[in-house]
């Protein structure tokens, strides 16, 4: 829900907290009661992959149900914490130690040691079953720290894309973080493959554009990833809720590669605070001259070129899409009582067609988003 002047994405890691089922909303009883029912689906799995893809869509169905319905007591890390002990507390069944060996390779982060605690103790009420050894190994997938970068033809929608591997295997997977930073930076998708090559190619049908990924080696570069927020913000898709835990452990075994080669990824920081709109408004004010000999209202691009600036990455000031052109209109709407906030919606079309133009974007996606604002 877009928010004027000030909202500030968060990004807080919990730990477990052992709670009590009466404490639970009622969704979290209901959704956990259909994961331990439907973990015999995971028995299927053949190898660390399938058992980690399972377990991230059958958590995610849950998330996606809760989402869309009564909206209340959306704590997802105490609904992973909720199904642990369900699980561990449960009748002792094969499936549901799969199931906790593919939460162990999802965990968010502070939740590793506690879900491991609770596969042994599931391990030692199974003790008289043979259990297959390759599900264990699904915990200690690690980042090789070979990294790429896409972006969409706006520049704000970024595909990170990663390499992985499990212990012994000699072929890793490519894992695919992709983020929206058309407002505060979030997580919009993600997904396993088996090449770049098939990445790339599943990227570009969802996204468009044929352009050719870049290594990356630049840690500055993924300042969107390492900055996305972690609130819920009510309209994730099934993609992003699928992987809104496996998502946080790939990228802390990215980081923990990228230190091992000696790189640091930027620091988690506010995109609120020693905002300076003179780095838009004056190369603004210089083309309004150049192009229509004058200059705006130096208050109202101020206001503008503020509002335009706070809350997103900076290395994006200046790219503009449709869904962040959306969003700024949103939040000039709540400017209620401010008696710029005319002029500036009047602007807006303008600040469109500059930056369109400024981005080299093809005069036909200029010429869209300028007549969607212009409405």
């Amino acid at each position: 829900m877009p928010v004027s002047r000030g909202r500030k994405p968060k990004k807080n890691y919990k730990k477990p907290q052992v709670v009590e089922p009466a404490a639970l909303p009622r969704w979290m009883d209901e959704s956990i009661e259909t994961v331990l029912d439907e973990a015999g689906g995971l028995l299927k799995a053949q190898n660390p992959r399938e058992l980690e893809e399972a377990t991230a869509s059958l958590l995610g169905a849950e998330l996606d149900r809760a989402l869309r319905g009564e909206n209340h007591g959306l704590d997802f890390d105490l609904f992973f914490e909720a199904v642990v002990l369900a699980a561990a507390n449960a009748e002792p069944r094969q499936e549901l130690w799969l199931l906790l060996q593919g939460m162990s390779a999802i965990s968010p982060p502070g939740f590793e040691s506690f879900v491991r605690a609770s596969v042994s103790r599931l391990r030692k009420a199974l003790r008289s079953e043979v259990l297959p050894e390759w599900p264990r190994l699904a915990a200690k997938i690690k980042a090789t720290g070979d990294v790429w970068e896409l972006q969409d033809v706006y520049g704000t929608r970024l595909g990170v894309f990663a390499t992985f591997s499990y212990p012994g295997d000699a072929t890793p997977t490519v894992y695919v973080f992709e983020v929206d930073t058309s407002w505060i930076p979030r997580l919009s998708g993600g997904g396993v493959h088996d090449s770049l090559d098939q990445a790339t190619e599943a990227w570009r049908n969802r996204v468009g554009g044929a352009a050719v990924p870049e290594p990356i080696t630049d840690p500055g570069r993924l300042e969107g990833l390492a900055s996305r927020s972690l609130d819920i913000m009510g309209d994730e898709s099934r993609s992003v809720l699928d992987n809104w835990y496996r998502a946080e452990r790939r990228f802390l075994a990215l980081d923990t590669a990228w230190k091992n080669r000696g790189m640091r990824l930027p620091p988690i920081r506010s995109y609120y605070s020693g905002v300076d709109p003179t780095v838009m408004t004056v190369p603004f004010n210089a083309w309004h001259l150049e192009t229509f000999g004058n200059e705006p209202d130096d208050l109202v691009v101020e206001e503008l070129a503020a509002e335009w600036m706070e809350g997103i990455v900076p290395a994006t000031w200046f790219a503009v899409s449709p869904d962040r052109l959306g969003h700024i209109r949103a939040l000039i709407s709540d400017w209620s009582d401010d008696p710029v906030r005319p002029a500036a919606q009047a602007l807006l079309p303008t600040w469109a067609r500059w930056l369109g133009e400024r981005a080299g974007l093809p005069s036909t996606l200029v010429e869209a988003m300028v007549a969607d604002v212009t409405k």
